[in-house]
């Protein structure tokens, strides 16, 4: 289960943060504090919710600091002027890389939907489609030539990458399997011919990460976070990442359903549209397997392979829709997809 922001404390009191965080929260709420850590993602970034008077916010304390032309600052900036939904920006701390946030309480989509009737999941599934399109649709004309958005994309490069990624952390680390000369080659063979198919599609405005544990409920509404390494990538991608989520089981025909609303706000062709949202959700599943892997068997987080067998679903059925591939099905299958012995 993903609890970054379920409020799990592990120890309270202005001491859970270092001085300088401390002073800067204290700051910008004029008062004391209360801090209490909430689990993180998959980043080095912390996140704490401070308690003050009453009120609450949350801070984020990055690595790095905030340049002119950071992830952070400059796509919350952007998604600020489409109109989006994030978090409204409390105070910053440039040179420290720290952020007070509006709190957007606890309830993501993830969890908010649990047990929740048709017409609810229909409903807020279509508000996250709405999303995708005003970030394709309104971002180009308040991106900078020096935003990190602008500077950086999904491309075939950085596929290439995630799919090494996936090899080697996934393949080799996690599964303890080692392909043969052969399966390396069609492996290797695979990642090039996808991350090309990717990078030949129109690049948009992407979220990156737009998934049911990334959008918060509030109310009616859903709020966006975890924004900070939005860039330029294939116009399916944020699609994929919604409708492909290995967060949760979403039913088909409701994917099919939203995959036409997509297709029809977006201005595509529907058959178009679903073979471009095969491709990139393929590669993401793959990519997202990668990660799992590595979070689990580099940093020891194995609650990440609770989404294994839903992103191996979605790439299972992938493969067998797409005719492209099912020539790396049964490599795919032996290294990586089947379960492990």
């Amino acid at each position: 289960m993903d609890d970054r922001v379920l409020g799990v404390s592990r120890q309270g009191g202005e001491g859970a943060i270092d001085p300088a965080a401390r002073a800067f929260a204290r700051r910008a709420l004029r008062g004391s504090i209360r801090a209490v850590p909430i689990a993180g993602d998959a980043s080095t970034k912390r996140f704490y919710r401070i308690r003050a008077a009453g009120k609450t916010a949350v801070l984020m304390i990055t690595p790095d600091p905030f340049d002119s032309g950071s992830p952070f600052r400059t796509n919350h900036r952007i998604l600020e002027a489409i109109g989006a939904p994030v978090p409204r920006l409390i105070a910053r701390d440039d040179p420290s890389g720290l952020a007070l946030l509006e709190d957007l309480g606890d309830a993501t989509l993830q969890h908010h939907l649990l047990g929740a009737d048709r017409s609810a999941w229909r409903r807020l599934y279509k508000q996250a489609c709405d999303l995708i399109v005003l970030f394709q649709t309104r971002s180009r004309k308040v991106i900078r030539p020096d935003d990190f958005a602008a500077r950086n994309a999904l491309d075939r490069e950085r596929f290439l990458f995630e799919l090494d990624h996936f090899h080697r952390h996934f393949i080799l680390g996690l599964r303890h399997l080692t392909p043969g000369p052969a399966e390396e080659a069609l492996l290797r063979g695979f990642y090039a011919d996808l991350a090309g198919e990717c990078d030949r599609l129109a690049r948009v405005y992407c979220h990156r990460d737009f998934m049911s544990r990334n959008l918060m409920v509030q109310g009616d509404r859903l709020r966006v976070i975890d924004y900070q390494d939005a860039r330029m990538g294939p116009y399916t991608y944020d699609a994929a990442s919604l409708l492909r989520d290995s967060s949760l089981d979403i039913d088909e025909e409701l994917v099919e359903e939203l995959t036409d609303y997509l297709a029809d706000r977006l201005g595509e062709g529907p058959e178009e549209f679903r073979r471009d949202l095969r491709t990139v959700a393929l590669e993401r599943n793959i990519k997202e397997l990668g990660t799992f892997g590595f979070m689990a068997t580099e940093r020891g987080k194995t609650a990440y392979l609770e989404y294994v067998p839903r992103a191996v679903r979605s790439i299972r059925r992938t493969l067998v829709t797409d005719r492209k591939y099912h020539f790396i099905y049964p490599v795919l299958d032996r290294y990586a997809l089947s379960p492990a012995s």
